[in-house]
């Protein structure tokens, strides 16, 4: 029976780490109904109970086949997205997934075509940085032509926590990628910054600082990037930092430089090193990491405005993760395959 327009969307959440965010949003949002909540860990159960009042389930499975569900977040570990994805492609069901939202070429290529197959599905994933205020000021600032013409970007995802992947479920699960975990929200942002996409990469890769750990896949990956529009970019996933979780991105124009470090933003307007930056100040919103997830339903319910991260932002950014994972193995230049 099709859904009439006044109907709210039946909303379930699986994997209750960072998903248990989405569900506070569902949770709140007029618009929806969160009807079920799924982790393997029965521990959960309780939460569900006394804090969302839905229903729980350990079978993720059943949940995607449940008909009386409308929209699906996936919030379980990277190893669980591709097939989790896939199955509410294939059961009609609206998708929004964590990143990453699959971990091989392969899989990216059948989430394409059955995207293909379904196109009144909606579907994107959690870029949560796009609507952080800091990254969306600097958006502003390149739109306004502050800094004239970029011509090169450099930006570090700096994890900053590294018993997440010594001791946690990162080291694991059968793959893990750095990349697909840290640096493809940089990539989105070259990709919104610059209005261009990432024509070809060449990565680098260490774990000297995990070698004598559990985790066994690189802790560190540096690519280098050239984009449609003749501009370059320098992209690193470090996770083994001793330092606070952070993002780093300077950002390099004709006219200026804008310098954003661990808290501060800089905005550098001359070469003369006796002229001082002047600090661009931006408000933090608690409430930044909801605000993709509320975008998309919005989209969903109403369709009357475009959702912050589109299925293409998705789809794109992944594909440039899958040349850099792959140029560290052929060490040569990759052509990212969109």
């Amino acid at each position: 029976m099709k859904k009439k327009s006044t109907d709210k969307i039946n909303a379930a959440v699986i994997g209750l780490g960072f998903g248990l965010v989405h569900a506070e949003v569902y949770k709140k949002n007029k618009d929806c109904n969160l009807i079920y909540l799924c982790d393997f860990n029965r521990k959960h159960e309780k939460i569900c109970e006394k804090k969302f009042n839905c229903n729980f389930s350990i079978n993720a499975n059943s949940i995607i086949s449940n008909k009386n569900i409308d929209m699906i977040s996936i919030a379980s570990y990277d190893n669980y997205h591709y097939s989790q994805t896939l199955l509410a492609l294939k059961n009609k069901k609206h998708i929004f997934v964590e990143k990453p939202l699959c971990q091989t070429d392969r899989e990216l290529n059948h989430i394409k075509k059955e995207l293909k197959k379904n196109k009144s599905i909606k579907f994107s994933s959690n870029f949560v940085l796009r609507s952080h205020p800091k990254f969306v000021k600097i958006y502003k600032l390149i739109k306004e032509n502050l800094i004239g013409k970029i011509y090169h970007i450099e930006g570090e995802y700096n994890f900053g926590r590294l018993n997440k992947i010594t001791h946690g479920w990162r080291g694991k699960i059968p793959y893990y990628s750095v990349t697909q975990g840290g640096g493809i929200h940089i990539i989105n942002l070259i990709h919104w910054y610059l209005n261009s996409k990432i024509h070809k990469v060449v990565a680098l890769e260490n774990k000297l600082a995990t070698n004598q750990t559990q985790f066994r896949f690189p802790d560190t990956v540096t690519a280098l990037a050239r984009l449609n529009n003749g501009a370059t970019a320098k992209i690193t996933s470090n996770f083994s930092c001793v330092t606070p979780h952070h993002h780093s991105l300077t950002v390099f124009g004709s006219k200026g430089t804008l310098i954003l470090t661990h808290k501060n933003l800089f905005f550098y307007k001359s070469r003369n090193k006796y002229v001082e930056p002047r600090k661009i100040n931006f408000k933090i919103k608690k409430n930044y990491k909801s605000k993709i997830l509320e975008s998309f339903i919005s989209h969903i319910k109403h369709g009357t405005k475009k959702p912050i991260i589109l299925k293409q932002d998705a789809l794109n950014t992944m594909s440039v993760c899958m040349a850099i994972d792959k140029s560290i193995k052929t060490k040569r230049w990759e052509i990212v395959k969109y």
